[in-house]
């Protein structure tokens, strides 16, 4: 047997049960499928995290928005956990980050143990979104920021800036 099967020779009732099966198996691997990725992202979904996409492709927007306004300032945070830290408090600290900042705020997991905050912030009032962090962190991280367009105007610039900053810091304590 081939294991094809040629149409042609399929006749009334046959046909039916051939495309009714063809349909059922669609409909039960869209279904299968769907679950699949809702249960390998639910803890992303729980804790409202974004992805790295949507946070590189959300940059432009934001700083065109920035731009209108001289009052504001955007300024990306780049937070490094331990990366021998347990998964619990892993996700405490992801849970941590949501909560912290502002429905505004854009908070990414960057890399397996990076996070990266897009903050718009007033010049006028400086940020206390770290130290709130710190406070009430249960595990200890690293930080970096940069701020757009002072020391870039480009995310990747901005990044760079960033993970200067971040190790400039750590070698220094």
């Amino acid at each position: 047997m081939n294991g094809t099967i040629d149409l042609t020779q399929l006749h009334g009732t046959e046909l039916y049960v051939v495309i009714g099966f063809y349909v059922f198996q669609t409909i039960i691997g869209i279904y299968f499928g769907n679950r699949y990725d809702r249960k390998a992202c639910v803890k992303d979904l729980i804790y409202q995290l974004k992805s790295k996409d949507f946070a590189a492709s959300t940059f432009e927007k934001i700083a065109a928005l920035v731009d209108r306004d001289p009052d504001s300032r955007l300024t990306i945070y780049l937070l490094q956990t331990k990366k021998d830290s347990h998964p619990q408090q892993q996700t405490a600290f992801e849970q941590l980050l949501v909560e912290t900042t502002r429905k505004s705020d854009i908070v990414a997991k960057w890399s397996n143990d990076q996070y990266l905050i897009i903050a718009v912030e007033n010049n006028a009032k400086p940020s206390t979104l770290i130290e709130r962090i710190k406070q009430n962190s249960p595990i200890s991280f690293l930080v970096g920021y940069a701020t757009y367009p002072v020391e870039g105007e480009q995310l990747q610039q901005l990044l760079q800036v960033a993970k200067e900053r971040m190790y400039a810091t750590h070698t220094t304590k």
